[in-house]
């Protein structure tokens, strides 16, 4: 909280469809809106992710809808991020049990630093199965600003040292129901802007990588081309043989898709 009790919400934003539905909601809000975001070098989308924030802010700076003191994102490299012992060590053993993605290991060193980070971990996946593994969340609401949190009565040790910091405020919906309430708040133009293909060819979504199956399997199939969806469906009845690994990496390294 600031000296004049406006609330400042800290918000982990990748220029995604998750995180900028969070965005947009918190925008229509009178607070102090600080968004974050962390270069990772090894991923190739980090230019298309940086020019969907760019686009985005513009249009939240420009609409007449938006309540928030909205502050320039803050940009930081992962490579700048305080180590933590503790957290990694908790992350480690956490990855033994619930093979969660990697970068929830210097995210969450980031948090550490921050303090009370908003992340969009949404409904479903190996994040949402580790969350009820390990432990359990709490919904709290504050004046109307709500979200999730881990209850530290009710989870382990390891699980606050590496969720401990964030906030969850999108622990329940679905990437269609973000689309149903963004639809209805007059800003599915904006959404349309948000990029999450950590491999892009030739400036499209591939259609292989994470985030992409994500998408399709979610529901947004229509965000992606036709070759794109070509090759989901490729993924799919060939992705457990040896020998399509073999290529889809030597593709991604000299294809880079």
């Amino acid at each position: 909280m600031m000296n004049n009790a406006t609330p400042v919400i800290n918000l982990l934003w990748t220029g995604g469809w998750d995180s900028t539905y969070r965005l947009l909601i918190l925008t229509q809000k009178k607070i102090i809106l600080q968004p974050h975001y962390i270069i990772c070098d090894r991923r190739r989308s980090v230019n298309n992710e940086l020019n969907a924030i760019e686009k985005i802010t513009e249009d939240i700076v420009n609409d007449s809808r938006t309540k928030c003191d909205f502050l320039p994102t803050i940009i930081i490299k992962e490579a700048d991020i305080p180590p933590n012992e503790e957290i990694t060590n908790a992350f480690n053993r956490i990855r033994q049990q619930v093979l969660i993605g990697p970068q929830y290991e210097y995210l969450s060193r980031y948090a550490h630093t921050v303090g009370n980070l908003e992340i969009g971990i949404e409904k479903g996946g190996l994040a949402e199965d580790m969350i009820n593994k390990f432990g359990k969340i709490n919904y709290v609401d504050k004046d109307g600003l709500s979200y999730w949190e881990l209850d530290r009565s009710a989870s382990s040790e390891d699980l606050i040292t590496v969720f401990g910091g964030f906030r969850f405020p999108i622990y329940t919906m679905s990437k269609l129901d973000m689309k149903e309430e963004a639809e209805k708040l007059g800003v599915m133009e904006i959404m349309e802007k948000t990029w999450f293909c950590h491999f892009p060819y030739k400036g499209l979504p591939c259609g292989s990588c994470f985030p992409c199956k994500f998408t399709i399997e979610d529901g947004l199939a229509y965000r992606l081309p036709k070759k794109a969806l070509r090759r989901y469906k490729t993924e799919k009845k060939f992705g457990k043989y040896k020998i399509y690994q073999r290529m889809k990496r030597l593709r991604r390294k000299w294809l880079h898709y």
